[in-house]
């Protein structure tokens, strides 16, 4: 069974690619075309603390040998796992799903009432613009927990048994770990543009720092940081343009992380400034999936 598309996704429907269709837009890339990669970058990001990581902070993973309930505790409370969960659930014995291989407009509705979704007052008008029921999904079509068809969903046999947290705490740590392991695999191989990561160095050093207790903030627009002065200038006194690129792009990726439940996201109520909190446990599929990634892309 082939891994369906979203709509619009360049392989189409059941073309085994993951569309993530409800990450933001990409805005125009600025970068400089004499450094594409933007390798030419120097010095620590300036929109992330300079006063480096705790290592006390990194030394913290619940440790699923010596603790499996509180191990499975701590991956149930994020996001995309939780989701996937009520998804399964709701999924059930089977249902019905439409041409784009989504679920039907009323499972939509229902979902985002019962799973209490903020969508600022704009009723979704298909299952790929609701980020929070996108995630779960994808991870479980890519693991197999959900098995397609094209008129139907049901469940599948996974690559990890889903078991119920107090059940088995172990098992349920393992099928945690592999949804957000594929989901990042995913997001990692498709385009921006298609809704994947850009996934610069800077995202990855931003993405440690949303694990400290405060969590990472940063201003919610580029306007909010030119206003306080937080951009460097150029050698002719501008704002860097390849500088703001940087923070647009990771800015990006957080966003879409925390669209698809691997990282919490939350704007300040005066609108200045939007702050991620992330889990160590989390974080950790997240670097396992660039290992695993980088060693698929590197030259035998």
């Amino acid at each position: 069974m082939s891994t369906p598309s979203g709509p619009n996704s360049p392989d189409g429907p059941g073309g085994g690619s993951v569309f993530f269709s409800a990450a933001p837009e990409p805005e125009p890339d600025t970068t400089d075309p004499a450094d594409p990669t933007g390798q030419g970058q120097t010095g620590w990001p300036w929109f992330l603390p300079q006063s480096g990581l705790r290592r006390d902070l990194l030394e913290s993973a619940a440790d699923v040998d010596e603790d499996p309930a509180g191990a499975a505790a701590v991956y149930a409370r994020i996001p995309l796992v939780h989701g996937a969960v009520r998804l399964l659930e709701h999924v059930g014995e089977g249902r019905e799903l439409t041409s784009t291989g989504a679920l039907p407009l009323a499972d939509v509705h229902a979902l985002v009432e019962s799973w209490n979704l903020d969508r600022d007052e704009q009723e979704p008008t298909s299952m790929w613009q609701v980020g929070e029921i996108v995630g779960p999904w994808n991870a479980l079509v890519s693991g197999g927990w959900l098995d397609l068809t094209s008129t139907r969903v049901g469940p599948g046999e996974g690559i990890a048994p889903v078991v119920p947290q107090t059940e088995d705490p172990a098992a349920f740590v393992r099928f945690a770990r592999a949804l957000i392991l594929l989901l990042m695999l995913d997001a990692l191989k498709q385009s921006p543009e298609d809704g994947g990561l850009f996934g610069d160095p800077d995202t990855f050093a931003a993405l440690m720092h949303t694990v400290a207790p405060e969590g990472l903030s940063l201003p919610a627009t580029i306007r909010v940081a030119l206003d306080r002065g937080l951009v460097p200038e150029d050698p002719g006194g501008d704002p860097d343009m390849d500088e703001i690129q940087r923070y647009w792009r990771t800015g990006r990726d957080l966003a879409a992380l925390a669209t698809y439940g691997v990282l919490h996201g939350e704007i300040a109520p005066d609108g200045q400034d939007t702050r991620f909190h992330g889990t160590l446990e989390a974080i950790k599929e997240v670097f396992g999936a660039l290992e695993m990634v980088g060693e698929l892309d590197a030259p035998e």
